[in-house]
């Protein structure tokens, strides 16, 4: 990451911090985290004001969840239009609307700081048709803490930014693996139980 930053102006190196939060919030595989702790080392190698970065990034970061927000908004759009959308999925969709309305801002915020959950949560709160300006609010206010300190962070621990970044790296397998084993859990466990149903309602 350093190195492919270090080729360039700082001029240059802002736009690309920006661009390269823009591609994490679009699904680019790179955690966001390194890019942060990236703008960090680099106001400490003096190279980057540390103002200005920290507004780049947090444009950056806001910015994606706002692209990751409008795919699950414009999925929901598409879906409601299709023949192929089944009563079933609508069904589901207006049960979680309730559920969303009420804890969509706490999952919003929470989710900001945590890898692997976060574009799951942003989509759907676009699925969800959250209000885009409660979304923003909520995305920005998390951000204003999430993007100073990995900044920090990365500010602090410049000489062990490959630790550190390694470190990222396994927490994102590990909550994405439990993320993948909890749904696998949840899906076998509805299936059991809508198969004991099934056979308990079958008359001898």
């Amino acid at each position: 990451m350093l190195e492919f930053l270090n080729g360039y102006s700082a001029h240059v190196m802002y736009v690309l911090l920006f661009v390269l939060l823009l591609l994490c919030g679009l699904g680019f595989p790179m955690a966001e985290e390194l890019v942060l702790l990236a703008g960090g080392v680099l106001v400490a190698s003096r190279v980057l004001h540390p103002l200005l970065m920290l507004l780049v990034n947090l444009l950056g970061v806001v910015i994606g969840d706002m692209f990751l927000f409008g795919m699950g908004h414009g999925v929901r759009s598409r879906l409601t239009r299709s023949p192929r959308f089944t009563a079933w999925f609508a069904q589901k969709l207006e049960r979680g609307r309730p559920f969303f309305a009420r804890h969509g801002s706490t999952t919003v915020f929470l989710a900001r700081f945590v890898p692997g959950l976060r574009a799951p949560a942003f989509l759907i709160a676009g699925t969800m048709q959250m209000p885009l300006w409660r979304f923003v609010l909520i995305d920005t206010l998390a951000s204003l803490i999430f993007v100073p300190a990995l900044c920090a962070v990365g500010y602090l621990f410049a000489d062990h930014l490959e630790g550190i970044a390694a470190w990222f790296r396994h927490v994102e397998r590990a909550i994405a693996t439990l993320l993948v084993v909890t749904l696998l859990v949840w899906l076998c466990g509805r299936h059991w139980g809508k198969r004991k149903s099934n056979t308990t309602a079958t008359p001898p």
